[in-house]
């Protein structure tokens, strides 16, 4: 039996449901970064960096801030109150509306402080404001530049691969090859618990369980539009692994395995008839099967979230026509399959 289901039909309608992860994780990386306000500084000042501080509180927007901050760090460059300073304008600067105007003000900050740890808060800002403003050639210009220095930077690691993963949902597939790089990288930083200094424990801890199921999830998304489909296959599988109840992962997993279903039907039909045949037949309603199943626990998560609305209402045509082929065309259990997999109501 078959269905048409493909593949890239769910990856098209992926490029609309899938939204919301890197917003979110830009949310988590922002607050994870924030640790820096409450560092010490202010102590032991001369009358004259006071007036320079001063000065930078006061003035009108980011771009007089910085000149200030820039008199500032010419003259003291060791002054105590520096990383206060460079964390204030680096939320002035995140606030700012106009991508175009952010990165412009990212690159004025970049030359004042230049430190490592200093760079590596600006650097996600900066990729966010090309990112926005469509320019995914700088971004990743000024990304790879850094990395090729800060090779560990986790922040800009996954700034890149989300970027790329945008990209590649918009059918540019320029940045792939260098987006599944800087994953697998990532990957390998946060499973072997490589703390960013930025950040303290409970913040490293909300950080990695949030962000690595996501990291095999565009992963997996990222090899599709490559054209792996078992590469593919298997981030997926991990991400759901990771995060058991995003609906996402199960719903890539659904349709590929429909695919690898179909096209062992298309080759069991091909077989003149003869044992290899049966023992074909047998081994596409195994795969089937595990079609049925992947459905069911795709639509079961998919339930109320209206992003997913559109594809969950054809899996669960397809799961009808599935079911009715496998149980002698009656529904019965199927409801039973689906609720088996709903995520537990919340108290």
């Amino acid at each position: 039996m078959k269905i048409k289901s493909s593949v890239t039909t769910v990856l098209i309608i992926s490029a609309i449901i899938l939204v919301s992860w890197s917003s979110s994780r830009m949310g988590v990386l922002a607050r994870a970064q924030g640790r820096g306000e409450g560092r010490p500084g202010g102590q032991n000042l001369s009358p004259e960096e006071q007036n320079l501080a001063r000065g930078i509180m006061t003035a009108a927007d980011p771009t007089a801030k910085l000149k200030a901050a820039a008199d500032l760090i010419k003259k003291y460059p060791k002054t105590s109150i520096r990383p206060r300073v460079a964390q204030t304008l680096l939320d002035q600067i995140r606030a700012v509306a106009d991508a175009s105007q952010q990165a412009n003000l990212a690159q004025e900050y970049q030359k004042i402080f230049d430190q490592p740890s200093e760079q590596e808060m600006i650097m996600p800002v900066l990729i966010d404001a090309y990112a926005v403003a469509n320019q995914p050639d700088q971004a990743f210009a000024k990304g790879s530049e850094f990395l090729s220095h800060n090779p560990d930077s986790l922040n800009v690691l996954v700034d890149l691969m989300a970027l790329g993963t945008d990209q590649a949902k918009k059918q540019n597939p320029k940045f792939i090859a260098q987006s599944l790089q800087y994953a697998a990288h990532a990957i390998e930083l946060i499973e072997a618990d490589k703390k960013p200094a930025n950040m303290d424990d409970a913040a490293w801890k909300q950080y990695k369980t949030a962000l690595l199921p996501s990291v095999y999830q565009s992963m997996g998304l990222l090899n599709l539009v490559k054209g792996d489909q078992a590469a593919a296959k298997a981030r997926f599988i991990k991400a759901s692994e990771l995060a058991p109840s995003d609906a996402f992962n199960f719903l890539m997993l659904a349709g590929m395995l429909n695919e690898e279903y179909q096209n062992e039907a298309k080759h069991y039909q091909s077989l003149p008839a003869g044992s290899a045949k049966n023992d074909e037949l047998n081994k596409a309603q195994s795969m089937l099967d595990t079609v049925i199943d992947a459905y069911a626990h795709a639509i079961a998560l998919a339930e109320g979230n209206a992003n997913m609305q559109q594809v969950r209402t054809q899996y669960l045509h397809d799961l009808e026509a599935y079911w009715r082929y496998r149980h002698n065309n009656s529904t019965e259990g199927m409801q039973q399959l689906i609720d088996k997999y709903k995520s537990p109501a919340k108290p």
